[in-house]
């Protein structure tokens, strides 16, 4: 199978990859960037891959390939930062990453091989994660209110080879929103953020997990405004992307949004190749679950992580290593195998 490239870092080669270990301690993590190397005798370096620094991927990333060099036996995991999702599971599919973070449209597109992926992708799921908000941020001085006011406007989608720009172009397609319909920008998170301070982009997506610290590092310096969608904008969206739904932004999450924001929801999971062996992704995927506090310490987001909610990954494949383990530890809590099959 012929696979697409995957960026500038796999064509400059291995050496120059920029990894990331996030050592957990206390309450948070601290970030060490080194060169991919040997493990110890006897460890194999396998990688995992996350998102920009802005992200969640990228610490969540961090405290698995933690997680997993000191409790799975022979393993020494880096995780490197990346685009985000279309690259993830173009290395993985590749055999560049071992794991690989993605939100659910971007996996929906690589199973299936369309959009960015020329032909269907061999991946697996090591379970699901939580859920990714989309944020559509602005300032308020814009006056922009709903998503059609973005029309005309200049608007980050996110850079290219990540899922924030395929769920950007997802939500905004179904809103019947087009390329010729604003000026697109394809800024990573830090520039989007940037862009909207000094006055030079009207508005952007930010696709993560509820308490994104780019959103917040917005909120924080302007007078920033997430924009609401409808109910019926969001079941417009449930229509064409069935990977979506609806979720409200509590109140006091970010700095100066006070009511519940309507914004539309879809899950990210964990992947890897359907050829990884079964005994490998058992044990990642067990020792993930049963760590999950120490995940928890790093993003609150990690409390989704539990195994009745892993295991309920939709259509998507399970891999058969995650799929015993999740069979096993529901057993032991008394769920039915008819129970597990309707999850």
């Amino acid at each position: 199978m012929s696979l697409p490239v995957a960026g500038r870092a796999r064509r400059r080669g291995i050496a120059r990859r920029r990894l990331v270990t996030v050592v957990a301690g206390g309450i948070g993590a601290a970030a060490v960037f080194i060169a991919a190397g040997c493990g110890g005798e006897g460890q194999r370096t396998l990688s995992i891959a996350t998102g920009n620094t802005n992200g969640l991927y990228y610490p969540l990333g961090g405290g698995l390939a933690s997680i997993w060099s000191r409790h799975v036996d022979g393993v020494n995991m880096k995780a490197e930062t990346t685009a985000g999702s279309v690259t993830n599971l173009i290395q993985v599919a590749k055999g560049e990453s071992e794991v690989g973070f993605t939100q659910a449209d971007a996996l929906a597109a690589a199973l299936a091989g369309r959009g960015r992926f020329p032909e269907p992708m061999p991946l697996a799921s090591l379970g699901k994660l939580y859920p990714n908000v989309v944020h559509l941020v602005t300032i308020r001085s814009t006056g922009i209110e709903s998503v059609q006011d973005l029309r005309g406007r200049r608007v980050s989608v996110g850079p290219p080879g990540s899922g924030n720009a395929v769920t950007a172009w997802n939500v905004l397609e179904a809103m019947g929103i087009g390329e010729p319909d604003f000026t697109v920008r394809q800024l990573n998170y830090a520039q989007m953020s940037n862009g909207l301070k000094d006055g030079t982009l009207d508005a952007g997506f930010i696709a993560g997990g509820v308490g994104m610290p780019a959103v917040v590092e917005i909120g924080v310096s302007r007078d920033m405004v997430l924009v609401p969608f409808s109910e019926d904008e969001i079941a417009t969206i449930v229509g064409s992307e069935p990977a979506y739904s609806g979720f409200r932004v509590p109140p006091g999450v970010y700095r100066g949004i006070d009511e519940p924001v309507l914004t539309p929801t879809l899950w990210n999971l964990l992947v890897v190749s359907r050829t990884m062996e079964e005994g490998l992704a058992y044990d990642l995927t067990r020792t993930m679950i049963e760590r999950r506090e120490d995940l928890e310490n790093i993003s609150g987001v990690a409390s989704f992580i539990t195994p009745p909610s892993a295991r309920d990954v939709g259509d998507f494949p399970l891999h058969p290593g995650a799929l015993r383990y999740f069979d096993e530890v529901l057993a032991v809590r008394g769920e039915t195998p008819r129970q597990r099959r309707e999850r």
